[in-house]
């Protein structure tokens, strides 16, 4: 199935603001717990003790340009530049997320006129299996949710220091622009859900924002990611009065700034079809929600402390500072993006009520009927060894994949656990599940949902693993 569904008249407006719509949520959730080791930049290489999955470089000073390179088994890659994230904050720099492809050593030269650099080596994926939240036993009925930040794993205990204290609360005011970015990782990504928790840990953390700095992220595919926290009512970025949290990712300009950014680099490269499409829906609903003109251009004055700034009402993050972001081929975009965004919009009518200030949005056009029917799973099995076991399956159109499981007893199981979701669209799934006991049987299960948001659940299925024998 197409995610063409996305910009069908207004039709799509209403389904990706169902789309940015939590839910009530059952099953605990499991991802591997993040590595990170940050380290003083010096002339030695950097070995941190697991495989790299992400490096960035930070530092005080002026914005320039870091180089690094990986070794594998003492195998030395090329020098790479290291670029800059998609996040500025003034008198700071912070460095792309480099991907390390599983590399055991870096080595990093930064500029001359950078103070205290510094780097961190970032694996979201080798690390013991952490339960970090819970989602749905069943999504029917939820066609277009968006990737929460528990299914896409976010260890909300990075939100907190030692002593417990949120490092960043939230604060909310009136949505006023919608500001565009890209997030200066890797493209072609195959694990989107494992770069949100890298780009996670590197904003919370390294950067000492004490969360992500986006309200909403975008993939390849076209889903669309719960981005900064805002709290247990269910609508993603916003408070229970309609009213936006503030993020981090326009430096002195963030409250009431909606940042939506693409996982990827767009310096020569345009976005996917699937990735511009879902843009176009999900600026449409967040620009008729809060009443934005999407073609205007108006005054933005910050609710905080009365700075104030004047652009179009979606912009691209160079439009606000000096970056690169969001690249070249996608600021090129933007005029496009604004027309369709207004289309969107034009093709229903809205509503806002002053008690709330929320809209709601009727569709008045749709030129095909909505995708209702679910994945037909098959071929369920799977291969287990003493710690891990590889679930395979195939669905008859292309859907995400994850797993449920749970040790076998005599009675029904009082809880489960769920892998991280792999939310690429394939018909031919391998899923696999780490940190099992030896000898030990467990029961699974399969779930796929399809782009329209359809979701299937496969029959159970038994495996056991191998004995952990020590000769």
């Amino acid at each position: 199935m197409s995610r063409s569904w996305l910009v069908r008249g207004l039709v799509g407006v209403v389904l990706v603001a169902a789309m940015l719509t939590g839910i009530p949520h059952a099953d605990a959730v499991a991802a591997p717990k993040t590595l990170a080791v940050s380290t003083p930049v010096g002339a030695a290489p950097v070995t941190p003790g697991f495989p790299i999955d992400f490096v960035g470089v930070l530092w005080t000073g002026p914005h320039a340009d870091a180089s690094i390179r990986f070794a594998t088994d003492g195998v030395w890659g090329p020098w790479l530049r290291a670029g800059e994230d998609g996040v500025e904050v003034p008198g700071e720099f912070a460095s792309a997320l480099v991907p390390g492809h599983k590399a055991d050593t870096y080595q990093v030269v930064a500029p001359g006129a950078a103070r205290r650099p510094r780097a961190v080596a970032i694996n979201t994926t080798d690390g013991p299996e952490i339960t970090v939240g819970s989602e749905p036993a069943s999504a029917a009925g939820a066609a277009g949710q968006a990737i929460t930040r528990q299914a896409w794993g976010a260890d909300e205990s990075l939100r907190f220091d030692a002593n417990g204290r949120e490092i960043w609360p939230p604060a909310y005011y009136p949505a006023q622009k919608l500001t565009v970015h890209h997030t200066a990782t890797a493209n072609d990504d195959t694990d989107p859900a494992a770069t949100m928790r890298a780009i996670y840990r590197y904003h919370a953390i390294d950067r000492g924002f004490g969360d992500i700095g986006y309200q909403y992220l975008i993939d390849e595919s076209g889903g669309v990611y719960e981005g900064r926290w805002s709290g247990t009512d269910g609508d993603p970025a916003h408070d229970a009065t309609g009213k936006v949290v503030t993020a981090a990712h326009v430096g002195g300009y963030n409250s009431g700034n909606v940042g939506v950014a693409l996982l990827g680099t767009f310096v020569d490269r345009p976005p996917t079809g699937s990735a511009r499409e879902a843009l176009d829906a999900t600026l449409a609903q967040l620009a008729a929600r809060h009443a934005i003109a999407s073609q205007g251009t108006g005054q933005y004055v910050n609710p905080v402390n009365g700075v104030t700034w004047t652009g179009p009402n979606i912009s691209g993050h160079r439009d606000w500072a000096a970056t690169e972001c969001p690249g070249g081929a996608l600021y090129a975009q933007l005029p496009a993006i604004r027309s369709a965004v207004a289309a969107l919009v034009d093709a229903g009518s809205t509503t806002t009520t002053s008690s709330t200030t929320t809209t709601s949005t009727t569709s008045t056009t749709s030129t095909t009927a909505p995708d209702t029917t679910a994945p037909v799973i098959s071929g369920l099995s799977a291969t287990p060894a003493a710690t891990t076991a590889t679930v395979t399956w195939t669905t008859n159109e292309p859907a995400t994949s994850q797993v449920e499981y749970w040790v076998k007893t005599k009675r029904a199981p009082t809880s489960t656990l769920l892998t991280t979701p792999d939310t690429r669209l394939v018909t031919t799934h391998a899923v696999a599940i780490k940190n099992l006991q030896p000898g030990t049987q467990y029961e699974y299960r399969a779930r796929s949902k399809d782009a329209a948001g359809n979701s299937a659940v496969s029959a159970t299925g038994t495996f056991r693993t191998a004995a952990n024998v020590r000769g």
